[in-house]
């Protein structure tokens, strides 16, 4: 998504296929020629892969509230992969957005009982689902601490990242709330 350039061809329609990957390299969103095994491309994959769950949990949801929930944090996602696939630039992942999920976060659990046990997902599609995101987000978050380690990331991408799993085991919770088995 980020590495695509769309080219035009002579009939004036865009492609997505522009030949430019062919070699192993791929194009960051400043424009920078790097290697589609860099830890970058890893990072970004990761929160792309992370979007992806998050759609697919969408599709299965019930609750309106968590479905919306999860469509606002898809948007935000892709404004988190930009991030990663720029080199020397000013986050985008701003402290509002970070302070919004942590109000989420305590809004949220504030509405659930208290947690006592440990959740064995699988009740619901739609929470077992979200539960995959919650873990594909700790994913990529690990990555994103190897790339901070080799190379320079945004203090506030990786707190972003941090909130995103505890987010989303919320909204799993959210979403569970009514538990019918399927």
């Amino acid at each position: 998504m980020i590495g695509c350039i769309y080219r035009q061809r002579r009939n004036m329609t865009m492609s997505v296929t522009t030949k430019t990957g062919d070699q192993g390299m791929t194009s960051l969103f400043t424009g920078e020629r790097i290697a589609k095994d860099d830890m970058r491309v890893e990072v970004y994959g990761a929160v792309d892969s992370l979007g992806s769950t998050l759609g697919m949990a969408r599709a299965f949801v019930t609750s309106p509230e968590v479905k919306e929930r999860i469509y606002n944090l898809q948007k935000q996602l892709g404004v988190l992969m930009a991030d990663f696939a720029s080199r020397n630039k000013a986050p985008r992942i701003t402290e509002e957005m970070v302070a919004g999920i942590e109000k989420s976060i305590a809004d949220i659990e504030e509405s659930l009982p208290e947690l006592r046990e440990f959740i064995i997902p699988g009740d619901k599609k739609s929470s077992a689902m979200l539960d995959l995101a919650r873990t594909t987000a700790r994913a990529a978050e690990r990555h994103a601490w190897t790339l901070a380690r080799r190379g320079s990331v945004a203090e506030i991408d990786l707190r972003y990242l941090n909130r995103l799993s505890d987010y989303i085991f919320i909204l799993m919770r959210l979403e569970d709330q009514d538990k019918p088995n399927l």
